[in-house]
Formats: structure tokens, sequence, C-alpha cells
């Protein structure tokens, strides 16, 4: 069942691509080809050994007009005889309406709702399924590009034979757009995806998941769109070959060195598209995800979080001083019924870090070489594990060579009891001793409280101790609204010193 489900949600990405990679052209003949030229790479999946999809785009003329019709699917994984189960597992094919909008491009339009069945051997069958799906895409065939997209799925839902509606959403929606950029091989793109009325119920039909909106978006400077598609294409090729090396064969079970060795050569064979898909990306991008109104009801506990957010961006890629952004937002998370520390459990926080400075070029190629040590991590995990911590270091080193900068520009932390403030900047510097040198404020409020609370503990005199140590350090001073709170400057300065309000830290450690 659970495989099932997995391998449903797995399909949808996909198969809303492929919902938004049918259009028309000139002419028939014209259309198909160039559609099935810009789908290679993903209409050639195969999975264990099996095509994804059950044939070609097809494009059919007729008096009533021009219709796409992209291929459904219809295979089975095949299980072993102590693994997973064997899955069959179909989607209907997709079928558009098509007009012509000029000389290249045309504009593709369905109503169709969307449907897909996986039955898994001995069980019940499990159905994805939308009550009402509105999609248009524009394609030019010129660019070998859809240029434009838009699809809205109603009463989205996950069913298994049976049992009660596993999941439900009441809308899903996507759009997306992609526009010429100054270099003629690349693209700006710009896509969002949304949620809304997510609901989750286990098997004895109890909610036990619902979330009221979710959001993620994202824009891509200079993308080269192409070889995104194509490199995607060969990543999929390859975790399809992940697939069948762990999944036994229905003879046979799996022979577990032969596993790890198999999965180690795949891992290697997928580092070479990963590069160029990361060359492909483009100068810049944005990409940030965003929900609220979270409910998670556990039999013992309720967790609700009214927003969170997550973001991240960089810029520059092309020049020796990129930048980079990472932003955390939480706010409103409550924990019902209350716990006994619950006062000094965070219930908001907004983080914003800004990086500047970065020869993004310079990183990227020496983080490949932590992903091609995690490549033979299950094989070799010493000398990959010393690989990595090399790699590390060459970033480190790459970082403070180029000056680079991390401002805290935002931090904060905050408990009902207390909170948590910081400040400042941290500066690469190849000269000085720690290879950085660092200015920052902290505040700490309501750190007297805290201590007093981590004493009333079971075992937590040693903690207290701790607290009391950077409480004694502390400069005493009263927040706007009238708290107690204690302030550190810290500073890291060229020399190596470590400064708290002007002391160093190197004094207060015990002398052997």
């Amino acid at each position: 069942m659970t495989r099932a489900i997995s391998l449903l949600l797995g399909t949808a990405p996909l198969w809303f691509a492929g919902s938004a990679l049918a259009q028309a052209a000139p002419d028939a003949a014209a259309l198909r080809d160039g559609l099935n030229e810009m789908l290679k790479p993903i209409l050639g999946i195969q999975v264990q050994q099996q095509p994804l999809f059950t044939g070609p785009v097809k494009v059919e003329s007729a008096g009533s007009g021009t219709t796409v019709v992209f291929p459904g699917i219809d295979l089975t994984l095949k299980g072993g005889e102590k693994g997973p189960k064997s899955v069959a597992l179909r989607c209907d094919a997709q079928t558009y309406r098509a007009a012509s909008t000029g000389a290249a491009t045309w504009r593709l339009e369905s109503d169709q709702p969307l449907t897909c069945v996986a039955e898994p051997e001995g069980e019940p069958r499990v159905t994805l399924s939308s009550r009402a799906l509105q999609a248009h895409f524009v394609v030019d065939l010129d660019q070998k590009l859809f240029t434009e997209g838009e699809w809205r799925a109603e009463a989205t839902a996950i069913s298994q034979e049976g049992e009660p509606v596993k999941v439900t959403i009441d809308t899903l929606s996507g759009t997306s757009q992609v526009r010429p950029a100054a270099d003629p091989a690349r693209h700006d793109v710009a896509f969002k995806m949304e949620a809304s009325g997510l609901s989750v119920v286990d098997d004895k039909g109890v909610e036990r998941f619902t979330l009221g909106h979710a959001v993620y978006d994202a824009t891509m400077d200079g993308m080269d769109v192409r070889q995104v598609m194509a490199t995607t294409g060969e990543v999929l090729d390859v975790y399809a070959e992940m697939i069948e090396a762990i999944v036994p064969s229905a003879q046979s079970s799996a022979d577990p060195k032969q596993t790890t060795a198999a999965q180690a050569e795949l891992m290697q064979k997928l580092m070479e598209p990963m590069k160029r898909m990361m060359a492909a990306y483009g100068t810049g991008g944005q990409f940030a995800g965003t929900i609220t109104d979270l409910r998670v009801k556990a039999p013992e506990i309720q967790v609700t979080v009214d927003r969170l957010r997550l973001g991240e961006g960089y810029d520059g890629a092309a020049t020796p001083k990129g930048t980079g952004m990472m932003e955390i937002g939480m706010a409103g998370l409550t924990l019902a019924p209350k716990q006994p520390f619950a006062e000094w459990i965070p219930t908001d926080a907004t983080i914003r870090l800004d990086a500047s400075g970065i020869p993004w070029a310079e990183v990227g190629t020496a983080y490949m070489k932590v992903m091609e040590a995690s490549a033979i991590q299950v094989e070799k995990p010493e000398q990959a594990q010393q690989q990595i911590a090399q790699a590390m270091m060459e970033i480190g080193g790459i970082l403070r060579k180029a000056a680079s900068r991390l401002d805290v520009t935002s931090f904060k932390i905050t408990a009902p009891e207390a909170a948590i403030d910081l400040g400042g900047s941290v500066q690469g510097k190849d000269a000085a001793a720690h290879g950085v040198t660092a200015d920052l404020d902290l505040r700490i409020t309501n750190l007297d409280g805290l201590i007093k609370f981590v004493q009333g503990l079971p075992d937590g005199a040693q903690a207290a101790a701790g607290l009391t140590m950077a409480q004694v350090m502390g400069r005493q001073v009263t927040t706007d609204d009238g708290r107690p709170a204690r302030d550190y400057d810290i500073v890291v300065d060229d020399a190596g010193k470590i400064l708290v309000n002007g002391t160093d830290l190197a004094a207060l450690a015990p002398k052997n």
C-alpha cells in the first residue's frame, strides 16, 4: 500500500509535466515531430527495462480541429520473493485541443481529469484522481520550449479500494513561464505550485494531518532549459536502474554485496549528468516554500503551526563575487496538551542570512567532490568521509581567499518566556588565525529564568552550570518591554582571540 501511494505521488509531477507537454504546430506532422523531439529525454525513461510511457506523443487533425494525445502509463513493477510485491501502474493518456497562435507556436487546452491506478499484488487497488482539471500550455517549436503553462486540479484524492479516502486536496495548481535571456541559448524561468485544503486520514478514518495552504515558487535566471530537460532524463534513468539494483528479481534474492557495489557504481554514474545539470541552472535563482495552517494530530500530541517559510537564493554565479541568501520564518507553533516545558519551546522565529563575495564556480567544483565521495559512502565509508572532509576544507579555503562575508541580517527565536537575538557579520580572511574575523551581537532574554527552570529539572545541574557561566559573562540589560536580558559583544580578531564583552575566552579555559 505504501509503495503504491509513493509510486502514484512520484508519478504525479511527471504526469502534470506530461499534461504540460502536450501542444500543437503549423501542421500535425511538424507538431508531432517537434513535441517528440523536445520530450525525448522524458519519453525515453525506462523502469525495470520497460518504457515508463506507452508510446510517443500523437497529433491528429480532423474537421473539428487538432488534438494532441500525451501517452499514458501501463507497466508492472516486478517485486521479489523477499522484497516489495509487484505493482501494476496505469495512468490515462491526456488529450489536448491544439490551436495555432503563430508560425511556430501553439496553445494546448484540456479539461480531462487525472486518473492513475496502482494495483499491488494481492492488495486492494490505490487510485489517484481529480474531479476536474483545467490546463493550458504554449509551445514554441522554433525555441523547442514550453514557454507558458497553467493547470488547476480540483478535488484530488488518493484512495484505497474498500478503505476511507487516504488523502484529499481541495485544489492543486501550477503556473510556469519561460522568457528569453541575454544569452540566446538560455532563458529566465519562473514557476509556482500551490495546494489548498490538504487532509490525510489513517486506516481508521481519523484525520491526522491537515494543511490550509502551501505554495512553492521559484525563479531561475539564465537557465539552459533544454540541457536541464536532457540531464533530467539521464538522472531519472539512473534512479530507475537503482530501483532494479535494490529490488531483487522474482527468481532470486538480492546479494547484499552485489547490491552495495551496484548502488555505488550507479551513484558514480549519476555524477556526470548532475554536473551538467548544475552548470545549466544559470546565473541566479530564488526559491521559497510557504505553508500556513498546519495541523498534525498524533495519538499523544497535537502540533499546530500557523505559518512556516523557507527560502534561499543566489546571484552572480558566473562572477567571482556572487551573493547568496537563506531565510527561515515560523509563527504560531503550539503543542497540545500543554507540555511542562511549553513556556521555553520556541513559537516564532525569523532568520535571514546574506552572503557576499562568493566564487560560486569554484565552490561548485569543490562541492561536486563531496557528491562524488557520497557515491562511495556505502561501499567505502572511511574513504568517503576522508574525501568529504578534504572537500569541505577546500571550500573553506576558497571562501577565505575570496574574502567572502556572511551577514546575520536577522536572527530571532522567541519562546513565551525567553528569546534569542543575534546580529553582525563573519568575514573570511586568509591571513587571520582562524581564517575568519567576526563581530556579532547576541542578546538572550530571560536567561535568569531559564537557569531557574533548568535547575529544577532532574539531572539539570550540569546544564544549569554551563548557563550560569554564560550568565556571568553577559552584560545585564532590560528589554523595551521590561524583561531582564543579557547582552554579549562577540569578536574574533585577526590574531585568533575570541572576545566576549572584552574578555578573552582563552583566559577562562582550565589550565593544565
